[in-house]
C-alpha cells in the first residue's frame, strides 16, 4: 500500500496577501528544499493562490458565479500565474512535479463536487511523479462557475485515493501561524468535532481578500476529512524546519485536527 501525504502550501505564505500579484519565491524555495528531503512517500501538493487570484475573484464575482465571462477568464489566468512560479521553483529544486488543473478535472453543482477525473491524479502518482493542484475557478452546473479552494480539492483527492487503496497518512497545511489560536493568542494543540463548537468563536476569517473563507474554512474542511480517518496538521511554514518536522510526523508548534 503506497503511503501518501497531502500538502497544502497556503496562499498567505507563498504570496504577500497585502500586495496584489506579489509572490514570495524565497519562501517557496525553502519549503521545496524541505520537501525534497522526504523519501519513501508519495506527495500530492496543493497551493493557495493568495494575492494573485483572490483579488480578481472578489472584483468580478465569487463562489456563486461571475459577473461576466471576462471575470472567469481573468481569474483563470491569475491562478496560472502563481502556479507557474511555484512549478518553476519545484522543478529547479529537483522535484518531479506535474501541474494538473482542477478546472480540467472537476465539475460541481451548487458548490458540491459532482464529477471528477481523479484517475489522472492516481496515474500521476503511479508514475512516480508529484501531482500539483491549486485553488481554481471551475465549472458549476447551477452557478455556471465557482471558486473551489485548494483545501477542498486536496480533501476530495485524499478521499478518492483512500478508496483506491492508498495509505493517506495525513494532510499538512502550511501557513504563517503556529496552528489555530485561542482568544488569548495561544495555540490550540488539538481540534476535533467534540471541541470545535466551543472554540470556533475565537476563529475569524481574514479581513484580506479571500473568497474561500480563510482559517475557519480550513478547519471545517479538515474536520470533514477527519471522518475518513485522515488527520490534518496545521504547521508554521515561516519557521525553518517546521514543515520538515511535520513531513516526518514529528511534534510541531501547531494544531492537529482529528
Amino acid at each position: 500500500m503506497k503511503k501518501v501525504i497531502l500538502i497544502k502550501l497556503g496562499g498567505s505564505i507563498i504570496t504577500d496577501k497585502n500586495t496584489p500579484y506579489k509572490a514570495r519565491p524565497d519562501v517557496i524555495r525553502r519549503l521545496a528544499k524541505e520537501l525534497k528531503k522526504i523519501k519513501d512517500v508519495s506527495v500530492v501538493l496543493s497551493h493557495g493562490v493568495g494575492s494573485f487570484a483572490h483579488t480578481s475573484a472578489k472584483k468580478f464575482g465569487g463562489k456563486k458565479g461571475y459577473k461576466s465571462k471576462w471575470g472567469i477568464a481573468k481569474v483563470a489566468h491569475d491562478v496560472m500565474d502563481i502556479n507557474k512560479i511555484v512549478m518553476d521553483i519545484l522543478l529547479e529544486e529537483g522535484l518531479p512535479a506535474v501541474s494538473l488543473r482542477p478546472m480540467s478535472m472537476m465539475i460541481t453543482d451548487a458548490g458540491e463536487l459532482k464529477d471528477n477525473l481523479f484517475e489522472i491524479i492516481e496515474e500521476t502518482l503511479n508514475q512516480g511523479l508529484m501531482p500539483v493542484v491549486y485553488g481554481d475557478v471551475i465549472w458549476d452546473k447551477k452557478w455556471k462557475s465557482t471558486i473551489y479552494s485548494g483545501e477542498r480539492t486536496l480533501n476530495e483527492i485524499g478521499i478518492y485515493l483512500k478508496k483506491k487503496g492508498f495509505n493517506v497518512t495525513r494532510v499538512i497545511q502550511v501557513g504563517e501561524t503556529n496552528g489555530v489560536y485561542d482568544n488569548k493568542g495561544k495555540t490550540i494543540p488539538s481540534i476535533s468535532k467534540r471541541n470545535w463548537k466551543s472554540i470556533q468563536q475565537y476563529v475569524f476569517n481574514s479581513k484580506r481578500a479571500d473568497v474561500t473563507g480563510a482559517m475557519k474554512h480550513k478547519i471545517e474542511n479538515a474536520l470533514s476529512i477527519s471522518s475518513k480517518g485522515i488527520k490534518t496538521w496545521i504547521a508554521n511554514g515561516v519557521i525553518p524546519g517546521e514543515f520538515n518536522h511535520a513531513l516526518r510526523g514529528k511534534v510541531i508548534h501547531g494544531t492537529i485536527i482529528q
